[in-house]
């Protein structure tokens, strides 16, 4: 009898390949607190744990919220061109 190792592809995240976010929550101090998601979302919720606002990572008020977790919106970088990837520039 054989074993069969499973090559199935891990199982993907809401951003794709995208970035992912450590979880992580800031007490506010006028009551709830601000929970943010692996997917980046970041919630607003209140002293009993209700979801009062959720932003996700494409709305345009999201920056304003990550900035408390010391997060900042960066464009996607791409391979310049003209250049090959993985090619290294001669020697000199």
């Amino acid at each position: 009898m054989t074993e069969e190792v499973d090559k199935r592809e891990p199982a993907s995240n809401a951003t794709g390949r995208g970035r992912r976010f450590k979880p992580h929550e800031l007490h506010l101090a006028g009551g709830g607190r601000l929970s943010l998601g692996a997917d980046g979302e970041i919630d607003h919720l209140d002293e009993r744990g209700t979801t009062v606002r959720r932003w996700k990572v494409d709305d345009p008020e999201w920056p304003d919220q990550a900035i408390r977790f010391g997060l900042y919106p960066q464009a996607g970088t791409v391979t310049p061109h003209g250049q090959v990837q993985g090619t290294k520039p001669p020697r000199r």
